[in-house]
């Protein structure tokens, strides 16, 4: 007999002990993965049942608080009501799912008593609803008391009662539905054992008889396979199968190597295309990690502006509508009237730099302030801080000292907003001296910066206070006791500039003497 007749002989043998096996196997899978399956919608069905009960006992809870603890906050009352009505929406699309699912009548059956009864607990709940937003009614119309009674009444009792009989009924059922299945499963199993062992002996008699047959014509074709399969099963598609006889496995070799040379060109064009999308995966994660930082941080720029423009206006608008209710009481000459509105100015423009400093530093931590960068000698950005600072100086009674000892260092920056980081320090330097004295600012060089030194001589500033100048709002608490003055928000300005231009700012201040440093990178 020819190796095609042997080889057809044993096919037909083996297909149909496969053909029996698959039968067999394939009715025992399926019934299996039908208990699997229902094992499956049983336990996520006595999870969400638990899970029910547990949002249950939260939602009462958070009407109990609002009752008897007195508390105002609805949010989490809200969060525990829409948490209990998913998990009875959940509830009710797997009771739905498992009707679809079961093939008996039986157990159809069964599972319409399991809708009705989720259907019930959830007419409970909102009836107990409805008596929850009459008790918020009552409690916010001072009714305590009777509030308290209908809870105790209509809800913690139905609650306990009720609904804790409906949810102990559901997980009953639930538990028998999982003993049941998993019985069933296991005679399954059983079956399928018993049946895959006998094909097996009866198998191996038949390999045993058709091996014995084969051996002598296939032994060295099937070797020359095997050794081809384990090479491409690790790895190696560039290994070919050389075999020089003329028969059936000289076709199946030639094939072999043809499918392996193509598999190794494959896998080849896979790597180069793996290679290019994990690339282009990186950068659109760093893209979208990117814009999501931003997000997050416009968002947090948002709600800080928000919350310190109502920290800051409160004051002034109070102050505001004092005076005027003041001037609306009885008859005033207009001298008083005068008086007031002045005031009134003066604190309307007092909250008009407060909200343009704010505005501007809101803008600058989001990216929406450009700057004008330039080379630029910074004698001459210097020097218009000065004149304008000269200015503020003569009001005061507070003398300007200039030193300039590096009159052509150069520095890339925006001129406008350095002369509004020099003008702020120069301000605060006038307004925190005594009548008199001097106020001595320096314009020097180091090998790699520029320096610009603002000193004058008034109160120190607490030892305590030094490491929060530069944050918003924060102005400290003045030694000699006079009143703070400014908004807080110039020295975080100035260090906002000064840190856009690559620069640095620095304070210090002892012994009845503050200093502020900038430092600039030179250019060449």
């Amino acid at each position: 007999m020819s190796i095609r007749n042997k080889i057809i002989a044993f096919q037909l043998i083996v297909a149909l002990l496969l053909l029996s096996t698959g039968g067999g196997t394939y009715f025992a899978i399926e019934r299996i993965d039908y208990y699997f399956d229902r094992s499956r919608l049983a336990r996520a069905q006595m999870d969400t049942v638990i899970r029910l009960s547990a949002h249950m006992n939260r939602y009462s809870e958070n009407i109990a608080e609002m009752l008897l603890l007195g508390r105002t906050e609805l949010d989490d009352f809200y969060v525990a009501r829409a948490s209990l009505e998913d998990s009875f929406d959940l509830l009710t699309d797997m009771v739905e799912e498992e009707i679809s699912f079961v093939r008996s009548s039986d157990e159809r059956d069964e599972e319409q008593e399991e809708l009705v009864r989720v259907r019930a607990m959830r007419e409970l709940y909102e009836s107990i609803d409805l008596t929850a937003e009459r008790l918020m009614v009552l409690r916010d119309s001072g009714r305590q008391a009777e509030a308290v009674e209908l809870f105790r009444d209509d809800i913690e009792n139905r609650m306990d009662e009720e609904l804790e009989r409906y949810i102990s009924a559901a997980i009953a059922d639930e538990t028998e539905e999982l003993e049941v299945i998993q019985t069933r499963t296991n005679q399954l199993e059983q079956q399928l054992t018993i049946l895959v062992i006998a094909i097996c002996f009866a198998a191996l008699g038949v390999s045993l008889v058709a091996g014995t047959m084969l051996t002598r014509a296939l032994t060295r074709p099937i070797r020359a396979l095997i050794s081809g399969a384990q090479a491409i099963g690790d790895g190696n598609l560039g290994y070919r199968i050389t075999y020089d006889r003329k028969d059936e496995f000289s076709d199946l070799a030639d094939q072999f190597n043809t499918t392996a040379a193509q598999l190794e060109a494959q896998r080849n064009q896979l790597l180069e295309v793996q290679s290019g999308l994990e690339t282009e995966i990186g950068q659109r994660i760093s893209q979208l990690e990117e814009a999501n930082s931003r997000l997050k941080k416009l968002d947090e720029m948002r709600m800080l502006f928000l919350a310190d423009i109502g920290h800051e206006l409160r004051t002034p608008l109070t102050v505001l509508r004092g005076e005027a209710e003041i001037v609306l009481r009885g008859n005033k000459v207009v001298e008083d009237y005068r008086e007031t509105l002045s005031r009134i100015v003066g604190l309307t423009g007092q909250m008009g730099r407060l909200i343009e400093d704010l505005l501007f530093l809101s803008r600058a931590e989001v990216g929406a302030i450009r700057f004008e960068m330039e080379p630029l000698v910074l004698r001459d950005v210097f020097e218009v801080a000065l004149g304008e600072a000269r200015v503020l100086a003569a009001e005061t009674g507070v003398l300007l000292q200039a030193t300039i000892d590096e009159p052509f260092c150069k520095v890339e920056g925006d001129a406008e907003r350095l002369t509004q980081a020099f003008l702020i320090v120069l301000d605060n330097a006038i307004k925190y001296s005594k009548r008199g004295a001097s106020v001595d600012v320096t314009l020097c060089s180091t090998r790699h910066d520029a320096v610009v030194s603002v000193r004058n001589a008034g109160a120190s500033i607490p030892a305590n206070d030094l490491p929060f100048v530069f944050h918003r709002f924060y102005r400290g608490h003045q030694s000699d006791n006079r009143p703070t003055v400014g908004s807080g928000l110039g020295l975080p300005i100035a260090k906002w500039i000064t840190d856009t231009h690559g620069g640095n700012i620095f304070l210090k201040s002892a012994d009845c003497e503050t200093v502020v440093t900038f430092r600039f990178p030179l250019i060449a």
